[in-house]
């Protein structure tokens, strides 16, 4: 089996991971696959010669796919978190228990789609028909992809409760509109994803050891007080934070 990366415009490295081409006459294992497949929301294309057959997947790309086929060029597109369905406008629930085939989400467009795969004359032409085709879809959801990939780096880098009033500001939109939207493409409301991202950077940091004090984690990372990190660490983990530190890390 061989498998390649493709390079990815510029525009597109805020929505997708990496471009992975599998070119065999036999199908790959799961364990010849690289380990960021798993997990990963992608675009897949499996081409054999003038037959193309076009997937969105939310999560993993299931084992059976990758050997569909057998000798067949596998072309995938693996999406950043939470790019897919913007990108494709398509809901974060549709796409999270099956997969969504081209043709059954937008048959005129997956038809012209085809039609150029079918007359690319190598590999490399597929994967340029596939670039330009993913480049047209973010410029034509520019807005909602823009606003989620700006509203999950912002509350990842920073998670205090003031930052959604900061990103209504700056994206100049309604509660009401933004939360639709975040939770139409990310499956949650943004205040549920911002409390996530808050407790996990305060967890790494219980974890790593850098505080003197438990409310040295709980100040830092925006919490009220130390009673309200001990209940939030609860709500994630069922357990307290001293007895993690107690037995949690002496059984890693």
């Amino acid at each position: 089996m061989q498998q390649w990366y493709s390079k990815i415009d510029p525009v597109l490295k805020g929505f997708v991971q990496t471009i992975l081409i599998l070119d065999s006459a036999d199908p790959p294992e799961p364990e010849d696959l690289p380990i960021f497949t798993n997990g990963m929301s992608a675009l897949l294309c499996t081409s054999q010669n003038k037959e193309n057959r076009l997937s969105l997947f939310g999560k993993t790309v299931p084992a059976e796919r990758w050997a569909e086929w057998g000798d067949a060029t596998l072309i995938a597109f693996f999406f950043k978190p939470f790019a897919i369905g913007p990108v494709f406008k398509i809901p974060v629930q549709q796409l999270k228990n099956e997969a969504v085939e081209l043709n059954r989400w937008n048959p005129q467009k997956a038809m012209a789609l085809t039609i150029q795969l079918a007359y690319a004359q190598s590999t490399a032409e597929k994967v340029e028909v596939l670039h330009q085709f993913v480049l047209s879809q973010v410029t034509a959801n520019q807005r909602e992809c823009m606003i989620i990939r700006y509203a999950t780096d912002k509350m990842l880098e920073n998670p205090e409760t003031d930052v959604l009033a900061q990103m209504l500001q700056e994206l100049n939109l309604t509660e009401r509109t933004f939360q639709r939207i975040f939770k139409k493409y990310v499956g949650i409301t943004a205040s549920e994803y911002r409390r996530i991202c808050q407790f996990q950077v305060a967890f790494y940091q219980l974890k790593s050891g850098q505080f003197d004090k438990l409310t040295d984690v709980a100040y830092t990372n925006g919490y009220f007080d130390q009673s309200h990190y001990i209940r939030s660490f609860k709500e994630f983990t069922a357990t307290t934070p001293n007895d993690y530190l107690q037995f949690g890390l002496k059984k890693k």
